[in-house]
């Protein structure tokens, strides 16, 4: 097994990537590309597989209900979301309402494909351009067998300028966000909702934090994956199968 060193690149937009590139010699780099979706017919739209995005759909619905901060008043849940964006609970506390689900996935690139994809970037506009580039890196993966795919619920909340925005909790939380109204907070020593909460949220429901979820989709930012059966661009394995 070679030895790896990650090298992070950020882009903007809603396409995110990182690079993982590899040592002793540098032949494949690794690549990670995220979108979100608010439903499945748009994730299908986009060109992804029907049974991934349907996964990564159901994978995000039932963590949703498990990691979602709750509320003892729907006044408090807006406060930390948008407001009108929270609805009851069958047990009389109030939740944020899912917005949708990041999709990622994960594959090898060769090195030689990487740098051609670096050179067309340049020679169509004259620069370096990241969207450009991980279009044509997601469109050589889904080419590619032995896919990884992630999923997460994404939520609506307020920026730091006020504006609307919709990300994942894990993301919210690295951006500084406590969720301190929330009922899962109060309990906390920290009196904050944080990335252990999340962790805690989801084992105990699945016994073991990060379980894989169907032999498709994993939830992202909780550990564990799962490899596809086929390529991005063929069948992939269902929900369970």
């Amino acid at each position: 097994m070679r030895k790896r060193n990650s090298v992070q690149l950020v882009l903007a937009g809603t396409l995110p990537l990182a690079i993982a590139g590899c040592s002793q010699p540098q032949d494949t780099v690794q690549v990670t590309a995220t979108k979100t979706f608010k439903n499945v017919q748009a994730c299908v739209a986009d060109k992804f597989p029907v049974d991934v995005c349907s996964d990564a759909y159901m994978t995000a619905m039932a963590d949703h209900r498990s990691i979602a901060p709750t509320y003892d008043n729907k006044d408090a849940c807006d406060a930390d979301f948008v407001p009108g964006y929270c609805q009851p609970t069958s047990d009389g506390k109030f939740m944020p309402r899912l917005a949708g689900f990041e999709l990622s996935m994960t594959n090898q690139v060769s090195r030689a494909a990487y740098e051609q994809a670096e050179q067309q970037v340049v020679q169509s506009t004259g620069h370096s351009d990241n969207g450009l580039l991980t279009g044509l890196l997601i469109g050589h993966m889904m080419g590619n067998s032995g896919n990884r795919y992630y999923s997460q619920p994404i939520y609506q909340y307020r920026d730091s300028r006020g504006g609307y925005a919709t990300s994942t909790l894990s993301r919210q939380i690295e951006q500084g966000k406590t969720f301190s109204r929330s009922t899962q907070a109060r309990s906390s020593p920290s009196s904050t909702y944080t990335q252990q909460t999340l962790g805690k949220s989801l084992s105990s429901k699945t016994g073991s934090t990060g379980s894989a979820v169907g032999s498709t989709i994993s939830r992202g930012g909780f550990g564990s994956e799962a490899n596809a059966r086929g390529g991005w661009g063929g069948k992939s394995s269902g929900f369970g199968g």
